[in-house]
């Protein structure tokens, strides 16, 4: 495969980044504002797993950071850039959130992303968000988003553009979790836009497809992890529960929502539900363990996102689960951009789902 060198933009803990360069491309730069993910990426790239290679890390503001720099820092031309990717911050938009859109700060990141591509101009860019971007203020940010993408700076037709809303258990991630992804590819009308992956599982396991594969579950996941909490394992212990919290989480069943905590116990025949966040004061919390009355720990939540276990998230207590929740499943990152390197880049040689779980260290999702 050629090389194809990358531009990472709101990069947090690196789920697109792994996903991305276990497909292929190379990645120069990856950019945060947040100390803790740019700690957990250099800690990553020194851990000589084969990511983030050649990528510099840097801690910046995005509003502060000019194309100039980003080029620079990179170590590239306008000339040499395949791809910009990134999901601006996306709580501004989440149905978990205050959907306050542009009013809430975060939500003009988005702009600052698009200034990117306006300026360099790459080859092709992936932008990521969550669902509720297509319906917040009735969809007509949606829309200008799309418009500001697909044109220069002066207005003029630059990038062919597809989207899609994907769950990612319909692609072999054991979660339902709903993203938008907009794929551009810069060129005239003799450029085909970029089509839209197809599913490869379906994602109720009583609901079977003729020709998809039945959906990787929770219990998939957890796979030849050890139930105890430990050391041992990065990221591999969680919280400390009082007597009535384990009472009351050992009488769940299975999809079962805890009334005080908000969090359902998980089916281990079925995806985990989405890992969520929590706000910027804390309250990120992993679901409740399917066989045990504990909540999951970040490294089993990071499981079911599909981050391989040596992928290690810095930071104590609410840190690590607030990178796992923030981040793109590596896997779908992975399937995504395959399918760009094919349909854009002529690389047929791509890796296919199951190319993608060796190269991410992954396995113990196969059955």
């Amino acid at each position: 495969m050629n090389k194809h060198y990358a531009i990472s933009l709101f990069s947090g803990a690196g789920g697109l980044d792994l996903g991305i360069e276990a497909a292929g491309f190379t990645t120069r730069l990856c950019t945060d504002i947040d100390d803790h993910s740019c700690q957990t990426l250099e800690l990553n790239k020194a851990g000589n797993h084969g990511f983030l290679e050649e990528a510099t890390i840097a801690q910046r503001n995005i509003k502060e950071y000019s194309t100039d720099e980003i080029l620079k820092d990179a170590r590239l031309s306008k000339e040499q850039v395949d791809l910009v990717y990134g999901g601006p911050p996306c709580q501004a938009f989440s149905v978990f959130g205050k959907r306050q859109g542009t009013n809430d700060p975060r939500g003009t990141l988005i702009w600052d992303y698009i200034r990117v591509i306006h300026e360099i101009q790459p080859r092709s860019f992936i932008f990521e968000n969550v669902a509720g971007l297509l319906t917040i203020e009735g969809g007509n940010l949606f829309k200008q988003i799309l418009e500001e993408l697909s044109n220069d700076e002066n207005g003029q037709p630059l990038y062919k553009l597809s989207y899609a809303l994907y769950n990612t258990a319909a692609y072999g991630v054991p979660q339902y979790r709903q993203r938008i992804i907009v794929y551009g590819i810069r060129g005239n009308d003799d450029v085909a836009p970029v089509p839209i992956p197809k599913e490869t599982h379906y994602t109720q396991p009583d609901q079977p497809i003729i020709g998809l594969l039945p959906p990787v579950t929770v219990g998939d996941a957890l796979r030849g992890l050890p139930e105890t909490p430990t050391a041992e394992i990065p990221n591999h212990i969680g919280r400390v529960h009082g007597p009535a919290i384990i009472e009351r989480y050992s009488k769940m069943q299975y999809g079962e929502r805890d009334s005080k905590t908000r969090i359902n116990r998980l089916d281990p025949n079925k995806p985990s539900y989405t890992i969520v966040v929590g706000s910027d004061k804390g309250g990120g919390k992993g679901h409740i363990h399917p066989y045990l009355p504990r909540e999951v720990t970040p490294r089993e939540s990071a499981r079911m996102q599909t981050f391989p276990d040596y992928w290690e998230f810095t930071g104590t207590s609410r840190h690590p689960i607030r990178q796992v929740g923030n981040a793109v499943p590596p896997l779908f990152a992975g399937v995504i951009a395959s399918n760009l390197l094919r349909n854009a880049f002529s690389e047929d040689d791509a890796p296919d789902y199951s190319q993608l779980i060796k190269k991410l260290g992954l396995d113990y999702l196969v059955k």
